[in-house]
């Protein structure tokens, strides 16, 4: 039994298998069909004003769906219908939505939206795509299981977006992903409530500065943000919190913490890390709706194990950072610079001050040290001197290599008593006691100091005065 290809007036009912081909028309009449009975179509659909299906059964469509009537084409029936899309690349547009009960998409081959499309009970995506364009596909069925899919996916342009409606907390899984080039990234949202709630999902699938969102307009703790897409999530009514999940894959260049554009700019949230994704739990937040993945510009630290050190003494340098890094580029100031872990160890050549610099790639702040390297330390008292005024040995003092941070001497007669003291590098004996000229002998002298490298020094021993 043959459906004619344009269906002029009367109502088709208690049908059991019908057949269209290559265009059914429906000029303004209404029809039903029966549950359990199946009307298969191998083309388009047009329905015009005044025409509506009243669909019991199961309607296969291989063509174009157009739907100018207000009623929907598939107004709800007190037993719900099944539309089933079994062609290729299908449109279904029209100047008004077209709604049905269950919508079981078959192969996969892209099914097009050019008009708004409303599913009251069940979306099969199976392996196809549901591409929105600019449009809406809106899942009023609140139940968690009423989108099903093996790989299929919704993909949206700007405006366009996948709709659920919730009722209870449990986890809603939005299924979005993009098909140039092909991507699933798919969003997850747990009511807090059981209160009425509606949230609207896309995934941008292009960088986001070309719809508007430029990723070098960043808070200062950001480094990165995605440029493959991101995500527009809205809450569409309601008002209680919900846990937002979202999803990357592996290969994505930015997998770190979610960020949200807000008033032109992208700003850090309190993300949650999560298997393969990032959670907001509680988040109320849908103000500015889009959310991408970023990167985490690091803060560094560091320490070393000596501000000062001698030529050829090893000197330890620690890195920390927040968040961690695994691999920091080191420069030791002096030439020398290499790619490692967070600890290094590094000997100097030539006495000098140098600034170390580490950073943790691909992002973050550069932490700087200044290591004082100083010449070996010697030390060298001289036993004698000759304080009689002809120029040459006329005053004494200890003799360094190197620098010190302190020195200081004492000097004393062969009966333990003070004659002399002297303080810094650069203090000399004249050989005089209180501004007298002492006489020659034998005298006791006691130096103590500290090098800049913290080694604590003390020598005493006999000088000879002679004149």
């Amino acid at each position: 039994m043959r459906l004619a290809a344009s269906i002029a007036k009367g109502v088709v009912a208690g049908l059991g298998l019908l057949w269209a081909q290559p265009l059914a028309t429906n000029t303004g009449v209404p029809l039903y069909l029966e549950p359990g009975g199946i009307v298969w179509c191998e083309g388009g659909w047009l329905n015009q004003a005044g025409g509506t299906f009243e669909n019991r059964g199961t309607v296969y469509i291989s063509g174009d769906i157009q739907n100018d009537d207000a009623g929907q084409l598939f107004p709800p029936t007190a037993s719900p219908g099944t539309l089933i899309l079994n062609g290729t690349t299908q449109i279904l547009s029209g100047s008004f939505p077209i709604r049905t009960d269950t919508l079981l998409l078959q192969g996969t081959a892209p099914k097009v939206l050019s008009t708004d499309l409303y599913i009251d009970r069940l979306l099969v995506l199976g392996d196809a795509e549901l591409r929105t364009q600019n449009r809406f596909a809106a899942i009023r069925n609140p139940d968690p299981s009423a989108i099903t899919r093996q790989n299929g996916f919704v993909s949206s342009d700007p405006g366009g977006y996948l709709e659920r409606a919730t009722d209870r907390q449990a986890v809603y899984l939005f299924p979005v992903g993009g098909h140039t080039p092909l991507r699933y990234r798919p969003v997850e949202i747990g009511p807090s409530t059981s209160a009425a709630h509606r949230f609207a999902v896309r995934l941008a699938n292009a960088d986001p500065t070309s719809e508007g969102r430029p990723r070098d307009q960043r808070h200062p703790d950001l480094c990165e943000i995605n440029p493959l897409y991101d995500h527009y999530i809205n809450r569409l009514s309601g008002n209680d919190p919900a846990e937002v999940r979202v999803y990357y894959a592996a290969g994505d260049p930015v997998t770190g913490p979610l960020a949200q554009w807000k008033t032109a700019l992208w700003v850090p949230t309190p993300a949650t890390a999560i298997p393969s994704g990032w959670s907001l739990p509680g988040w109320s937040d849908f103000s500015d709706p889009y959310f991408a993945f970023s990167e985490l510009r690091s803060q560094l630290a560091l320490n070393a194990s000596a501000d000062t050190i001698e030529v050829g003494q090893p000197v330890s340098f620690t890195a920390s950072a927040q968040p961690t890094a695994g691999t920091f580029t080191w420069d030791f100031g002096d030439g020398t610079a290499t790619s490692g872990n967070a600890t290094q160890s590094h000997t100097y050549a030539t006495p000098g001050t140098y600034t170390v610099a580490v950073a943790a790639p691909p992002c973050s702040d550069t932490a700087y040290k200044a290591i004082v390297v100083v010449a070996p330390f010697a030390l060298y008292i001289p036993n004698a001197f000759t304080p009689n005024g002809d120029g040459v040995n006329d005053s004494w003092s200890p003799i360094f290599r190197g620098a010190v941070k302190t020195l200081r001497w004492r000097i004393y007669d062969r009966w333990g008593l003070l004659i002399a003291t002297g303080e810094g590098p650069t203090a000399r004996w004249d050989g005089t006691k209180k501004g007298e000229p002492c006489a020659e002998g034998a005298y006791v002298y006691v130096v103590e100091g500290e090098t800049l490298t913290g080694e604590k020094l003390t020598r005493s021993g006999t000088i000879t005065l002679l004149r």
